[in-house]
């Protein structure tokens, strides 16, 4: 199977659930913008070439809104990722355990760019969102709490509030895999756990997210977006996106530790 086909195949495999989750938006700062139930529904054909998309924003009872894409294999599987219908440059990059983002692929002067990290485990489905603004700022974040089975979670938590700080020190081990903009994906290696970068804001979310990215990104200088999930007291798995010097993507990182 070539690499971008194997790049559908691993969103097709994980991600073909109907995604139940509370969707939170955070200012710069960490306060909450908004907060609000949803739901993510994907349909397919039964080859799995033709794949349907809804989300469904639930405000309240008296204000549901919703927009919807489709994809199908032969147009959106490409060599450079899954190719998004809402925007030119935005990519879906996956790998075979679910985990993955969708991203725009090149820092572009007059444009917003946006990551979304996704992580998996079982049933359960979350993703951290980090978007900044023309000029270079960081605009929000977000935290997208999903659960297959339904309204309410018998896993995720109601609260929305920030914490002021998490407790992520021990001697983290495991293994990371990198997968590069061409969709290649290297063999495990083993590794440790990084944490904090210069120039960077940590935010600690509910239910043992964190993530930790640049306050302002510039071309000429490299930077990375960072996102962790402590499912419990010893397990955590991090995803990192690196981007270059020129401002285009360049490997995403999925580590899997213990303690």
């Amino acid at each position: 199977m070539n690499l971008k086909d194997q790049n559908w195949k691993n969103f097709t495999d994980s991600h073909l659930h109907d995604w139940y989750g509370i969707w939170t938006r955070y200012t710069p700062q960490g306060d909450v913008k908004e907060s609000f139930q949803s739901v993510r529904l994907f349909k397919s054909n039964p080859e799995l070439t033709e794949i349907h998309q809804t989300n469904r924003y639930i405000y309240d009872s008296d204000n549901i809104k919703e927009e919807s894409w489709s994809y199908n294999q032969q147009d959106n599987s490409l060599a450079d990722g899954m190719f998004h219908p809402s925007r030119s440059t935005m990519r879906g990059f996956f790998l075979k355990s679910g985990h993955a983002v969708w991203l725009s692929t090149q820092l572009q002067e007059g444009s917003y760019l946006g990551a979304e990290l996704f992580f998996r485990n079982e049933d359960l489905r979350h993703s951290v969102g980090i978007v900044y603004d023309e000029p270079g700022n960081l605009f929000h974040t977000a935290n997208i709490r999903e659960d297959s089975r339904g309204f309410p979670s018998q896993y995720w938590s109601t609260d929305i509030e920030q914490l002021p700080e998490r407790n992520l020190n021990g001697n983290w081990q495991g293994t990371s895999m990198t997968m590069t903009s061409d969709l290649n994906i290297s063999t495990p290696v083993s590794t440790s756990l990084k944490w904090g970068w210069e120039g960077h804001k940590t935010f600690y979310l509910p239910d043992g997210v964190s993530i930790s990215c640049p306050q302002k990104i510039t071309f000429g200088t490299p930077f990375i977006l960072v996102a962790n999930w402590l499912l419990n007291d010893a397990q955590m798995q991090q995803l990192m996106v690196k981007y270059d010097q020129s401002g285009n993507f360049s490997s995403l990182i999925l580590q899997n530790l213990w303690l």
